[in-house]
């Protein structure tokens, strides 16, 4: 569609009003929308043609209709995280940095999605606005954090959208919603103006329905970073490491089938596979007392706010001592420095992006919710603990194939990524695994 919008076979005004209809018949059963700027957003949009038609630079991303989780500040909007907590706050006076970035490329903001609350969940299944219905199976959670965002590409409400990734926010939505899912290396892409759920472990990143549509809005939200000696990189010949252990441990049946046949995909491009291990910390030292640290000002003054399970999950941290906080925050350093340069001999590493195929809303009624939403979150979290790129691409049905690379090698994954993608597109859709054929 980008292209379209480039070549002028579709103007700004056509492609907003497009996935406005779509937010409109769509929304209210799907949840994945809080709030919507359709007056502002066709304003916007008529004036972007008008630019257009006088010769005005558009930038890279003219008339493309974005959506913003609402972890982020957007002008003139409130951000309320999906929690009660932040409902009676006054609208934003400005753009997170995010947000500004693809504002000043051309990019028209339809609204703020919905998510989990907070972001410290991996179900998407708690927000003060109700839970995201995945548009795949209306039945199944979308994942989380960034449930709305994940649901509202795969639904057609917007081109693009922009998620947060602690421990596989934007990941984990997009692979149970089947859309591409980018979280770049951390520290690439600003955090100003976005609600902090960890600060060590916090990416902002992209997600659309392709790799390359991907990679556009990386370009832009990461500034100098994303072109400063980048760009598809030569994929012949890629050492692809294959993480098998930990990584494939108790895969569902679907899950395992999708991933043999993303694997069948890199072999059938040349590429040469080999077994390798990644190292995984569990601690959650770091993550639990940066989260308190944030919330304990409205732990405060608003605890009765919160959802009784998001403020659970905030409160561990309430007791941790400051010298094991700083012990755990230089052991994450060392291993970061430790594992920079990604895993010896291998250009990329293929994952599962999760072990499960997005559960039923039903499970995350009981005390089990949790543990299940850990487990969802297996495969994600320990590239957020590693700071390397990860991306995830469908490879069956609400199953992500992911695919990372060592620190600063954002390009490597996304051209490993979009190479796999074109190949399973290539083995056609009658190939893919129906649900429950292994």
């Amino acid at each position: 569609m980008r292209l379209r919008l480039e070549r002028g076979e579709v103007s700004a005004v056509q492609a907003v009003r497009a996935c406005l209809e779509r937010i409109a018949a769509g929304n209210k059963e799907m949840r994945a929308f809080i709030c919507v700027r359709e007056r502002e957003a066709e304003s916007e949009a008529a004036e972007a043609d008008s630019a257009k038609v006088a010769g005005t630079d558009a930038g890279a991303l003219w008339g493309v209709p974005v959506a913003v989780k609402d972890l982020m500040d957007v002008g003139g909007m409130r951000t309320t995280a999906a929690s009660r907590v932040l409902q009676g706050e006054t609208p934003s006076a400005g753009d997170a940095e995010c947000v500004r970035r693809l504002r000043a490329a051309g990019a028209i903001v339809l609204g703020k999605t919905n998510l989990h609350e907070f972001a410290y969940g991996g179900s998407g299944a708690i927000s003060a606005y109700g839970a995201v219905r995945n548009p795949l199976d209306p039945g199944r959670v979308c994942g989380g954090s960034s449930s709305g965002s994940a649901a509202a590409v795969a639904a057609g409400m917007c081109f693009g959208a922009l998620g947060t990734d602690t421990a596989g926010s934007i990941r984990l939505p997009a692979a149970a919603c089947g859309v591409v899912g980018f979280k770049p290396t951390w520290g690439t892409i600003p955090v100003a103006g976005v609600i902090p759920l960890a600060w060590s472990y916090d990416h902002v990143g992209p997600l659309a329905r392709s790799v390359e549509d991907v990679a556009t809005l990386y370009q832009v939200l990461a500034g100098a970073a994303g072109r400063r000696g980048q760009g598809w990189r030569q994929n012949k010949g890629l050492r692809c490491g294959v993480a098998r252990k930990y990584f494939c441990d108790g895969l569902a049946p679907e899950v395992e089938s999708g991933f043999e046949r993303a694997l069948a995909a890199a072999r059938g491009l040349g590429w040469s596979l080999q077994e390798v291990e990644i190292e995984v910390s569990e601690d959650r030292r770091v993550s639990n007392a940066e989260s308190w640290a944030f919330h304990e000002k409205w732990v405060g003054e608003r605890a009765s706010l919160y959802d009784p399970r998001t403020l659970a999950r905030i409160v561990n941290g309430r007791n941790q001592p400051l010298e094991e906080y700083v012990e755990a925050r230089r052991a994450l350093e060392l291993m970061r420095e430790r594992q920079r340069a990604g895993v010896e001999g291998v250009d990329v590493v293929l994952t599962p992006t999760s072990p499960l195929l997005p559960p039923a809303l039903e499970e995350f009624d009981g005390p089990q919710a949790r543990a299940l939403e850990l487990k969802m979150l297996r495969n994600t979290r320990p590239f957020n603990v590693l700071g390397w790129p990860a991306v995830t691409i469908p490879c069956a049905p609400m199953v992500g194939v992911q695919v990372s690379a060592g620190w600063g090698q954002d390009w490597v994954a996304l051209t490993a990524a979009r190479a796999i993608e074109r190949a399973l597109r290539g083995m056609g859709e009658r190939n893919l695994p129906k649900s429950g054929e292994k």
